[in-house]
């Protein structure tokens, strides 16, 4: 129930359904053309808005807020073992004649590869969406042995939907094989609500964000320009933030 509620209200309150949304409302309920013009130009300033960057660096900003490891701290670190967090799945690629992982899961396997190379420690693979028969984990584990060549031991979970199922299954193969003060890799702007329910779990966890968003620059005119890449990272932020809220607010 909750999937399909999340689903709903993705379709109807976030870019660019709520585009849509408040366009159709506006062509029917509002009769008198004056107020119509002034609704007409309220959702032209807000489709405005969430198309710069100023927005998405603002947005991003208030979500990445742990920062990247440092060459010291993966140096330092004592870790058993790297989780990481699907990301999506698409369904049938002509050319690899079936389904591949999605952008967020290679870009985050990308990462724990190279982070697993450095410490030379297993890695857990988590996530069980399904496209024609394999889960997210399935292919994640192909990838990293076939493409960024992992010999360590690779365990794969296969049943979690969500970031909370991530953290529950993942946490009883951790406790199983007894490992300890293991790295999380997912997407920076993921990563605090990801945090949040690995502690729930398993206290051991150090964040490894990467995939940075927000620009820590000078703010240039370019920020007021709009264009349709940015309005799809608003889309990533404002569905995050909705996203921790919903946590909260379910799973405490």
């Amino acid at each position: 129930m909750s999937y399909f509620l999340s689903q709903a209200f993705e379709l109807f309150f976030l870019p660019p359904g709520i585009f849509i949304l408040l366009l159709c409302l506006s062509i029917l309920l509002v009769k008198n053309l004056q107020r119509l013009k002034i609704l007409l130009f309220i959702q032209i300033l807000l489709i405005y808005i969430l198309s710069i960057p100023l927005t998405s660096d603002y947005l991003f900003s208030t979500l990445e807020t742990i920062p990247a490891l440092t060459e010291e701290q993966i140096t330092s670190n004592k870790v058993a073992a790297i989780v990481v967090l699907a990301g999506g799945i698409s369904g049938y690629k002509n050319e690899y004649h079936g389904p591949d992982i999605g952008h967020f899961t290679q870009l985050r396997l990308r990462y724990a590869a190279w982070l697993q190379k450095k410490t030379g420690v297993p890695v857990i693979v988590t996530g069980g969406i399904e496209e024609e028969g394999v889960t997210e984990a399935e292919l994640m584990k192909q990838v990293l042995q076939n493409e960024y060549e992992i010999k360590a031991r690779i365990w794969v979970e296969k049943q979690s939907k969500n970031t909370y199922e991530n953290s529950l299954y993942s946490s009883r193969i951790l406790s199983e094989h007894e490992y300890q003060n293991y790295y999380l890799v997912t997407s920076a702007f993921h990563m605090p609500r990801a945090l949040a329910v690995f502690k729930q779990h398993n206290e051991k966890v150090i964040p490894a964000p990467m995939g940075f968003y927000h620009n820590q620059g000078i703010l240039e005119w370019g920020a007021f320009k709009p264009n349709s890449n940015v309005l799809w990272k608003n889309y990533l932020a404002l569905h995050e933030i909705i996203g921790r809220y919903w946590y909260q607010l379910y799973y405490g």
